[in-house]
């Protein structure tokens, strides 16, 4: 340890409340990341914590205040670039309030998920932003109401009194569909999550909504929900499009999209020419391929760093009231992956 570490050690929070001016409380709110503090308050104490070199002794502060100071994240997939994209929006927030995280991918596993529910239990983390494999579960709900921390519900909307952060998938999926009947398109094949999340739901109702609305019936046989990954993409893109009935259009999830250009490859089709695709949720992918695919744009960073900030608030405040519910808006971007009907597939009938 050179002077300078052995320096900055034996600094104590009581030093630096000394010479802010301030209560020893004062600088642990400031240390905490609370909301409701002074700007030019909370800028002397940060000032004062920089100029003697203070370093909060993270073993100290757990033993007095009982708080763990690390944040559970639980999520089914990491790998998908959307979900990807919620952890770089919430990480700052918590790094920036003071917090660890700790990461953990169920694969949308419920056996797993319970046990890692019970793991961060254990170390006795100090909340949870989860999304879970299916938040119409019994069990799943029984055993959130019994966590006994904050929790915030990340694309998940469930009968417990909790905070919720969404995306809107209703009147996404809604636009989407509209954009291809306005274009003449009637076999349109939706490829989504299962009906066991709040996204697989609302795409389905909004799918439906945008037929209804026109006074068509929607063909319930182009309806795809069943699986999560790409390769489920690829055997219903490719299922659908070699049907005697064959889609004219398909509008799916992000997570599917490379399985639905495969299969699409696999059969030799050409994009717009024998297929429109539109995308629920902008991916690296839907933008660089050619052409690049029509979009509903999801800000998945702003959704994790609104589900950040939500914890973190109740972290330093307590709930507030009753449980929030917020709807993060999206974007339509329309690219050069449509094309009116007819265009060498499907049919109007």
């Amino acid at each position: 340890m050179n002077k300078r570490e052995k320096a900055s050690s034996s600094v104590t929070i009581r030093h630096v409340a000394k010479n802010a001016g301030v209560s020893l409380g004062t600088v642990s709110r400031v240390l905490n990341g609370a909301v409701n503090l002074d700007p030019a308050l909370r800028l002397r104490v940060e000032q004062v914590i920089k100029q003697l070199g203070y370093k909060p002794n993270p073993v100290a502060q757990t033993l007095r205040s009982r708080q763990s100071r690390v944040i559970g994240v639980m999520l089914p997939d990491i790998q998908n670039p959307l979900t990807a994209a919620a952890v770089t929006g919430l990480e700052p927030v918590l790094l920036r309030s003071g917090y660890t995280l700790f990461l953990a991918n169920t694969h949308s596993d419920r056996e797993r998920e319970r046990q890692i529910l019970e793991q961060f239990k254990r170390r006795q983390v100090d909340g949870f932003i989860a999304m879970v494999a299916n938040d119409t579960d019994a069990e799943t709900r029984h055993q959130l109401q019994n966590l006994s921390v904050p929790l915030v519900l990340l694309e998940r909307e469930m009968d417990v009194d909790v905070d919720c952060v969404l995306t809107n998938q209703f009147e996404g999926t809604y636009r989407a569909t509209r954009y291809l009947l306005g274009l003449g398109h009637r076999r349109i094949c939706l490829i989504t999550v299962p009906a066991v999340t709040y996204s697989g739901r609302e795409r389905m109702r909004g799918f439906r909504t945008a037929f209804t609305d026109l006074g068509l019936e929607g063909p319930q046989d182009l309806i795809y929900s069943e699986g999560r990954q790409h390769p489920y993409g690829r055997d219903a893109a490719y299922s659908t499009l070699t049907s005697r009935s064959p889609a004219s259009a398909i509008v799916c999830s992000g997570g599917h999209l490379a399985g639905v250009i495969e299969a699409v490859r696999l059969l030799n089709l050409q994009i717009p020419r024998d297929l429109s695709i539109v995308t629920l949720g902008d991916t690296e992918l839907a933008a660089l391929i050619e052409p690049p695919v029509t979009a509903i744009q999801y800000d998945w960073i702003a959704t994790g760093r609104c589900a950040a900030d939500l914890l973190v608030t109740q972290l330093s405040e307590g709930r507030q009231g009753e449980r929030r519910r917020i709807v993060v808006p999206h974007e339509f971007l329309i690219r050069g992956s449509c094309a009116p009907f007819p265009n060498g597939a499907g049919s109007k009938s």
